[in-house]
């Protein structure tokens, strides 16, 4: 009988930073969607946008046009030439699609995945070393009522440790604990 194993693992470190950055530029894409849309119901305003509208704007939106003035094209006019005919501003429409065309292959991000974790039980042994080594300095700090100087204790257990500066605690250092070359 084979037993299923749990893989076990445990975050050690966020890159907050990336995920900010990531979710910015999904923000983008977001807010230049809800312009298109704002946009097209703006000139059509019986438009039906689905997600398959995004694929191509300008196409899809030349398409919606011929369709919603069917009867009145007995030229068979292309969409464009409708929308000039019509005279409709479209420097909007074409400036939002620009924009989305720039981000429209971004996914949303979770945090999930800017996060590394400790996966194998070398890397779980050194997490819960380092996070020892953290739990044993701050009780002397409480205990002796001592402040030790942050980067001296980082410098002296050869960086399996790290201070963050903006949270003023100690953390496990990734690198050391993923065994990346620079730590």
């Amino acid at each position: 009988m084979i037993k299923d194993k749990a893989v076990k693992r445990k975050a050690v470190f966020v890159d907050t930073q990336s995920f900010a950055k990531s979710l910015e530029v999904y923000s983008k894409k977001v807010t230049a969607m809800q312009n298109i849309k704002k946009e097209v119901r703006r000139l059509i305003p019986s438009a039906h946008l689905d997600q398959k509208f995004f694929n191509n704007v300008m196409k899809n939106f030349y398409e919606i046009l011929l369709a919603k003035y069917n009867k009145e094209n007995t030229l068979n006019l292309r969409g464009e030439k409708l929308a000039d005919l019509l005279e409709l501003n479209l420097n909007n429409l074409k400036k939002y699609s620009d924009i989305y065309d720039e981000v429209k292959n971004i996914k949303s991000p979770t945090e999930d995945t800017f996060t590394t974790y400790a996966e194998t039980d070398a890397e779980l042994n050194k997490l819960d070393l380092c996070e020892r080594l953290i739990e044993m300095i701050n009780d002397i700090e409480q205990e002796a009522g001592v402040k030790a100087y942050p980067f001296d204790l980082v410098k002296a257990f050869k960086n399996i440790i790290t201070f963050d500066i903006r949270k003023n605690t100690y953390a496990p250092n990734y690198k050391w604990i993923k065994e990346m070359k620079q730590y």
